[in-house]
C-alpha cells in the first residue's frame, strides 16, 4: 500500500510529515524498527523504518547518510520519534530529504514504537489480504466468462467496467485486437498512443506511461503484458492518474492471465492452419499436385484462386544469406523466430494492399507470395519499375527498426495455376542471380540467362580448373607476353577472326596480329582458328575475366 494511505491508521494519524512531502506515493510492503547503527546494511526496498534515533544521538549528522542510503535503496520512508534521544530533526536532514523527495515522519508521543509497528504491519496485512481476495474474485469473474463460452471482447468489457476506464488489447506489433464497447477511448488518443508505441522499449514492461493530453488533462496508459509464448499482446487501460492503482493493476494482471490462455488457444488454431497452408504450397511449388482442378479445389481453402495473370515473388533477408552458421543460443533462435513471424504478418498486410487476392506462405527462411499482377503492370517496363519501387518501399517500412534488409526475386507472369511450380523456379533463379552478384536490398526480375549467368552457377573451383587446363601449355611463357596474347585473342574473337579489324582495335599492324597468332600456335600447340580450340580458348578467357 502507499505511505500516504498508511498515515490514516490511528498510530500514525497525528504524525507530522517533516520532509519529502512529494514522496508520499512510495509503496510500503514492510516495516522495520532501528535499534542498532548498522541497520544501513539490512535495509530493503519499500521498507518503512521506525526509530528513536538512539543509535545516532551522539552523531546526529549520520542521519544525513542514512536518509541518502534509504532513498538510494528504494525505502518507503523514515519515521522518527523525537523528544526522547533526539530533540528535533536536524535542518540538514530535512533539506536532504526534500531534495531526494524522501518522506520523513515525526511521530507523535501518543503511541510507542511497538504500537506504531504493530498498527502499520496489521494494516499492511489487511490490505494485502484484501488485494489477494480481490485478485481471486476478479480471476474467477474472468475465468467464468471463458467457461460460459465468452471471448476476449467480453473480458475487455468486464475489465473496463471493473476499473471504470477504457481498455484496448494490442498485439506486439501495435495492431488493435479488441477494445471495450461501453467505455471507448477517444479515437485521437488511441491513434496517438499507437503512433507512440514504437518509442517504447520492446518488449514493454508493466507500468503506467504518459501518452499526452486530452479532454480533462494529461492522459496515461496502464500497460499489462499478456503472458503468451513469443507472440505477446498487451492490455492497455487509459487512465488519468499518474500513480499506479494497485487494485486496477491486480484486475489487469488477472485479465491478462485469463486472456493468455485464450490467445494461446486461438494462436494454436492459427498455427495449425498455417502449417497446413505451408504443406499445401510446398507440394504445389515442388510440382507434386498433378492437375489444375486439384490445385483449385485445395487452393481455395488457403485463399488461392485462378487469376488472369499472376507472378511469384520470393523475399529473403539479406542477413540470412551471410550467416556463417545457424544460431544455437535459445534466445537468439527465439528472437529470429519472432522477427520472421513479424515480417510474415507485415508482408501479408502490404501485399494485400497491392492486391487483395495475394497469397503469402513461407518455405524454409523465404517468404513466397503469389500476386495477381494484371492490375500491377501497365506497360511491362513501367509496371516492373513501379512494382520494384513498391517492394523496396515495403522493405524499408518493415525493417526500419532492424539491422536486416530484404531482397526480392520475381518470376515472369503466368496465366494458369498449374504453372506455379515454374513461376516459383523462375523467382528463385532471379533471387539467386541477385545473390550471385553480391547484391543486397535488390529487386531482381527473371530473364533468360546469358552465358555469364550460367557460368556463375558453376562452382568456382571447377571454373578455375577449366582455365588452368586450357592455358596449361602457356605456363612457360613470360607473363607480360601472356597478357598480350589474351588481349589479342579476345579482340580477335570479338571481331569474328577478322585480322584487319583486330589490328585496327589494337592500334597495331595486321602483320603484328598474324605474328602473335602464329607464335601462339607454335608455342602452345593450339589452333586459334580451329572451331573447337577457339571455343575453348574463348570460354577460358570469359571465365578468367569472371573469376578475377
Amino acid at each position: 500500500m502507499l505511505l500516504k494511505d498508511l498515515l490514516h491508521i490511528p498510530s500514525l494519524k497525528n504524525a507530522r510529515v517533516a520532509a519529502g512531502q512529494e514522496g508520499l506515493n512510495r509503496r510500503v510492503s514492510t516495516v522495520n524498527m532501528m535499534d542498532a547503527p548498522d541497520i544501513i546494511h539490512y535495509l530493503k526496498p519499500d521498507e518503512l523504518l521506525l526509530t528513536t534515533a538512539y543509535a545516532m544521538k551522539d552523531q546526529p549528522e549520520s542521519l544525513d547518510k542514512l536518509v541518502a542510503h534509504m532513498a538510494e535503496s528504494g525505502c518507503a520512508g523514515l519515521a522518527i520519534k523525537t523528544k526522547r534521544f533526539l530533540e528535533e530533526i536536524p535542518e540538514s536532514v530535512i533539506e536532504e530529504a526534500n531534495r531526494l523527495e524522501f518522506p520523513i515522519l515525526e511521530l507523535s508521543l501518543d503511541y510507542s514504537l511497538g504500537e506504531v509497528l504493530n498498527g502499520t504491519l496489521s494494516r499492511i496485512l489487511e490490505n494485502r489480504t484484501g488485494e489477494l481476495s480481490y485478485a481471486l474474485d476478479t480471476h474467477h469473474t474472468f475465468f467464468n466468462l471463458i467457461l460460459n463460452g465468452e471471448g476476449i471482447s467480453e473480458i475487455v468489457d468486464k475489465l473496463a467496467e471493473l476499473i471504470a476506464s477504457p481498455v484496448v488489447i494490442l498485439s506486439s506489433r501495435a495492431e488493435l485486437i479488441s477494445l471495450s464497447s461501453a467505455q471507448k477511448p477517444p479515437i485521437p488518443l488511441l491513434n496517438q498512443f499507437i503512433a507512440q508505441w514504437q518509442s517504447f522499449a520492446q518488449p514493454v514492461e508493466a507500468g503506467v506511461y504518459p501518452i499526452g493530453t486530452a479532454a480533462g488533462g494529461t492522459q496515461y496508459a496502464m500497460i499489462q503484458p499478456i503472458p503468451t509464448y513469443q507472440r505477446q499482446g498487451y492490455i492497455i487501460a487509459f487512465v488519468k492518474e499518474k500513480e499506479e492503482n494497485k487494485l486496477y493493476s491486480l484486475a489487469l494482471e488477472q485479465a491478462a492471465n485469463v486472456m493468455g490462455f485464450e490467445l494461446l488457444k486461438s494462436q494454436a488454431v492459427k498455427d495449425r492452419a498455417r502449417r497446413f497452408k505451408i504443406e499445401f504450397f510446398t507440394e504445389l511449388v515442388q510440382g507434386e499436385i498433378a492437375t489444375e482442378q486439384e490445385i483449385i479445389h485445395r487452393g481455395k481453402q488457403h485463399g488461392l484462386y485462378p487469376a488472369d495473370q499472376m507472378i511469384c515473388v520470393i523475399c529473403g533477408r539479406d542477413s540470412d544469406e551471410t550467416e556463417q552458421e545457424p544460431a544455437k543460443d535459445h534466445g537468439a533462435v527465439e528472437r529470429k523466430a519472432r522477427e520472421i513471424d513479424n515480417l510474415y504478418h507485415g508482408l501479408a498486410k502490404h501485399y494485400a494492399k497491392l492486391s487483395p487476392e495475394s497469397v503469402l506462405f513461407t518455405l524454409k527462411d523465404k517468404f513466397i507470395a503469389l500476386i495477381p499482377s494484371k492490375e500491377l503492370f501497365g506497360s511491362a517496363a513501367e509496371g516492373k519499375l513501379k512494382l520494384g519501387q513498391q517492394l523496396l518501399a515495403i522493405a524499408d517500412k518493415l525493417t526500419a527498426s532492424q539491422e536486416h534488409t530484404l531482397s526480392f526475386g520475381i518470376s515472369s507472369p503466368i496465366t494458369k495455376l498449374a504453372d506455379i511450380p515454374s513461376a516459383y523456379k523462375q523467382a528463385l533463379d532471379a533471387y539467386r542471380l541477385g545473390r550471385s552478384h553480391n547484391k543486397q536490398k535488390f529487386v531482381q526480375y527473371y530473364h533468360t540467362k546469358e552465358l555469364m549467368d550460367l557460368l556463375k552457377l558453376i562452382p568456382s573451383d571447377d571454373l578455375k580448373e577449366f582455365v588452368a587446363d586450357t592455358f596449361e601449355a602457356w605456363s612457360g611463357i613470360d607473363e607480360g607476353e601472356q597478357r598480350e596474347w589474351h588481349r589479342t585473342l579476345k579482340v580477335f574473337y570479338d571481331t569474328h577472326c577478322h585480322i584487319g579489324e583486330t589490328a585496327k582495335q589494337l592500334y597495331i599492324h595486321r602483320n603484328t596480329v598474324l605474328y602473335r597468332l602464329n607464335r601462339i600456335e607454335q608455342l602452345t600447340g593450339a589452333h586459334v582458328r580451329n572451331s573447337a580450340d577457339s571455343l575453348r580458348i574463348r570460354m577460358a578467357l570469359m571465365i578468367k575475366e569472371l573469376i578475377s
